[in-house]
């Protein structure tokens, strides 16, 4: 009879704990954007950027085409994050500079979405 008593004790115990455990868990954040990402590529980023993404020498920008998505999230990232040298290596100080003016107006976006877009606008030019 003891034994069935530790036994039914020692059970509760390890339930209660593993419940305890397992409770803290929070559901992953989703953050919703004003404008989808083509939206925000043809009000902000076309007109320095081309069409297609070829960028434009007058203007100084550089080509989005030239590379895979997982580089130009990389670079992305850079842009949204500090601007210089935080993951690709990459210099993008004044581009930094603009994001964060484009965010204050609406045009924020997710990296790995506007990634995947630039990668289809280099298929479809």
């Amino acid at each position: 009879m003891i034994k069935q008593i530790s036994t039914i004790a020692l059970a509760t115990i390890a339930l209660v704990l593993l419940t305890a455990c397992s409770g803290g868990e929070k559901a992953a954040e989703v953050k919703t954007y004003k404008y989808t990402t083509v939206q925000v590529y043809e009000k902000s980023c076309i007109k320095c950027h081309g069409k297609f993404g070829e960028g434009n020498p007058a203007k100084k920008t550089p080509a989005l085409n030239d590379r895979s998505a997982g580089e130009m999230a990389q670079d992305l990232y850079d842009v949204k994050n500090g601007g210089t040298n935080q993951s690709s290596g990459t210099d993008h100080e004044i581009m930094e500079h603009n994001m964060q003016k484009l965010v204050d107006q609406g045009f924020d976006y997710d990296i790995d979405s506007m990634a995947e877009f630039l990668s289809y606008l280099v298929k479809k030019k």
